[in-house]
């Protein structure tokens, strides 16, 4: 009997001391399980791949960086990378640079031990840029080429409606032609100060001319077509009756004083011509009309 007692106090202790052993051992599993899901390590990948879902790539890369620094796995470098690529693709994309965004992409798609997520939304990036690369080549370029053609012509009226044509795009304020419709208003204000500034010369020019020839023409009626010739109705003009024609001006409001003495000859045989034949009669239409230019 008591041998038996013995022996079942022998297996009870040996029961507590497994089932305590037991206890002990899975404590201690959970213990570092838990420790493993909490690293550093797998807290900087999380943080990576929740930036990488809002698409903040820099801040991504930065987490995939450090996960790798703390522990240097191909699937942090991997995911690293691909990050980074993402950014600089974005970036290319919004300086127009499209074959350079391309290029990034690609490395994204192509990177070994990829993100599935971030080769996702690579795909989905270029299709897009491939679509703004399309519509450069095939309807910005050529615009802008034909405005820097003008340009060289001087011709900036077209040079301007070619830079419009381009800002009425119907795509030019997405987010990848930022840089191209920036560069545009720039040069469309440029050339519309050009334009002005060329009208305006033109349009001085156009006076100056203008003027000269209706001083020309009024000259040569005063010194030119009857200069030398100082007789009206075949009869010389007197001094006293220059005189006569000069207070006549003065009259009439003008100032006879620059009158040359041929001058004011021509104007009397103008005057005669009109059936005023004495300095008298001559009238400030007479006037008027001599002056005109001729046609």
């Amino acid at each position: 009997m008591k041998k038996i007692n013995l022996f079942i106090s022998i297996v009870a202790v040996i029961i507590v001391a497994a089932g305590g052993f037991l206890f002990y051992s899975n404590k201690s599993q959970s213990t570092n399980t838990s420790i493993s899901a909490s690293s550093p390590y797998t807290q900087a990948m999380a943080s990576g791949k929740e930036n990488v879902k809002n698409e903040k790539y820099d801040a991504a890369a930065s987490d995939f960086n450090k996960a790798y620094d703390l522990k240097h796995t191909a699937k942090a470098k991997a995911y690293a990378n691909q990050a980074e690529n993402m950014s600089d693709a974005i970036t290319y994309g919004k300086r127009a640079k499209y074959t350079a965004s391309l290029n990034s992409i690609n490395k994204v798609i192509n990177e070994e031990n990829g993100y599935d997520v971030l080769i996702s939304k690579a795909q989905t990036l270029k299709k897009v840029i491939k679509t703004a690369y399309n519509n450069y080549k095939t309807t910005i370029q050529p615009l802008l080429e034909a405005a820097q053609e003008a340009e060289r012509k001087q011709n900036f009226q077209l040079a301007i409606n070619n830079y419009e044509q381009v800002l009425e795009l119907p795509y030019i304020n997405d987010r990848y032609y930022q840089a191209i419709k920036s560069n545009t208003e720039d040069k469309l204000n440029k050339d519309k100060a050009l334009l002005k500034k060329q009208s305006s010369s033109s349009s001085s020019s156009s006076s100056m001319q203008s003027s000269s020839s209706s001083s020309s023409n009024s000259n040569s009626k005063m010194n030119g077509e009857f200069s030398g010739n100082r007789t009206v109705d075949g009869k010389n003009v007197s001094s006293a009756t220059q005189s006569e024609i000069r207070n006549r001006l003065n009259s009439l409001g003008y100032n006879a004083s620059p009158w040359s003495p041929q001058d004011i000859i021509n104007l009397y045989r103008y005057a005669f011509a009109q059936g005023h034949k004495t300095p008298d009669s001559i009238t400030k239409s007479d006037v008027e009309n001599y002056l005109k230019p001729s046609n």
